[in-house]
């Protein structure tokens, strides 16, 4: 037999691949499904102490064990239609590749450059006057269209403190230029400017307790939460004031250029027959 010590290589490669994996403890089995050590491990992060390790271990086991139940129960009594998510998953995959778009346009442009002169006159549009006596808040808002597929996905980060912080980043990438949000945890705001941005008041019970707010207004979907709130402000929070309204206005112009580069494709593919209506 020619292929004689091909057939003895892969053998051994397949005894040596069960071994491995025969030595990885199984934590926990639903099922058909086992969650192993390896896994659970390479979740945990460092430097906590022994308590603490077996009780964020035991978190996670316990995490898994009741995802894969409910997966299980779902896949045996969802019908082959409910379960199909394409047309879900290609509106998520053409959103991320829309902002990934978006963000390439947005860093090729030399117009994000922000004078002081620009951010006085963009402050006093809202009426930035600088008196000791009014609301402030600390605030993470996303504005969404009501449709969206990210609604779901955006307020299971954004109303979760621990994920909220964690994956903040991910979080504005995913929403890209093309979505107005507001993410920075330190910049006081004042509170009647938040109510005009989002088209929307507060009760004093919803500022008092640093609620999460969810509300759908016209074509749009928001999801807010209230990080902090203040009924004047110190000399020291202008300058964080300064810091969200220049962050402001650096969103407003990216906005701004996406939707000249957009109406210019449009314009040029109803000139070439790109486009017919």
């Amino acid at each position: 037999m020619r292929n004689a010590p091909l057939l003895i290589v892969l053998l051994l490669l397949l005894l040596c691949s069960s071994c491995h994996r025969h030595e990885d403890k199984v934590m926990a089995q639903v099922y058909y499904h086992k969650l192993y050590e390896s896994e659970v491990l390479k979740n945990m992060p460092t430097g906590l102490s022994p308590a603490d390790s077996i009780a964020l271990v035991n978190d996670f086991i316990d995490n898994w064990v009741r995802e894969q139940l409910i997966l299980h129960e779902a896949e045996k009594r969802l019908s082959p239609r409910e379960k199909n998510f394409d047309r879900q998953l290609e509106e998520y995959r053409n959103n991320l590749l829309i902002n990934t778009y978006f963000n390439k346009i947005i860093s090729d442009t030399a117009n994000m450059n922000i004078t002081d002169e620009d951010l006085e006159a963009f402050m006093r549009s809202f009426d930035k006057r600088y008196t000791i006596e009014k609301e402030i808040v600390k605030v993470n808002y996303v504005k969404l269209p009501k449709k969206s597929p990210l609604v779901e996905v955006v307020k299971g980060i954004l109303f979760d403190k621990e994920r909220r912080v964690e994956e903040k980043e991910p979080l504005m990438v995913l929403l890209g230029d093309s979505i107005e949000y507001l993410l920075d945890d330190d910049a006081w705001l004042y509170l009647d400017d938040i109510q005009n941005e989002v088209s929307f008041d507060f009760s004093q019970e919803d500022v008092a307790q640093h609620k999460c707010i969810e509300k759908e207004i016209g074509d749009y979907h928001y999801l807010l939460v209230i990080l902090d709130y203040k009924n004047q402000r110190s000399v020291s929070e202008t300058n964080e004031e300064k810091a969200a309204a220049r962050m402001m206005l650096l969103n407003q112009r990216k906005q701004q250029i996406i939707k000249q580069h957009v109406d210019q494709l449009y314009e040029k593919a109803l000139k070439s027959g790109s486009v017919t209506q």
